[in-house]
């Protein structure tokens, strides 16, 4: 359905405009191509609200060399697919993620 919205063979509702904008944080103008300001004030404030949360982490994984920062990323990548199972109701029994 996107390629269909990228090649001018459909338009696109202002209700799914909204729901994309709202999903990447960007203003519709700025998807429209009408803009190049992304995010307006409130958009701003809150990708800085989440920056904000996670910057004393990326500022220790920053420091890491590659030897750490590859072993975390593992660790994460790993810790994300468990989650991912435990969501869809696999794996409920937690020793069976270990």
């Amino acid at each position: 359905m996107l390629s269909k919205y990228e090649k001018d063979i459909t338009i696109i509702k202002v209700d799914v405009l909204k729901r994309i904008a709202e999903y990447f944080n960007v203003t519709t103008d700025y998807l429209l191509g009408l803009s190049d300001m992304k995010r307006d004030l409130s958009g701003q404030i809150k990708m800085n609200e989440t920056l904000d949360e996670y910057y004393d982490l990326i500022e220790v994984y920053r420091r890491m060399d590659g030897y750490d920062r590859e072993m975390v990323w593992s660790i994460m990548q790993t810790v994300g697919k468990t989650a991912e199972k435990r969501k869809q109701g696999v794996g409920n029994d937690k020793s069976s993620d270990l």
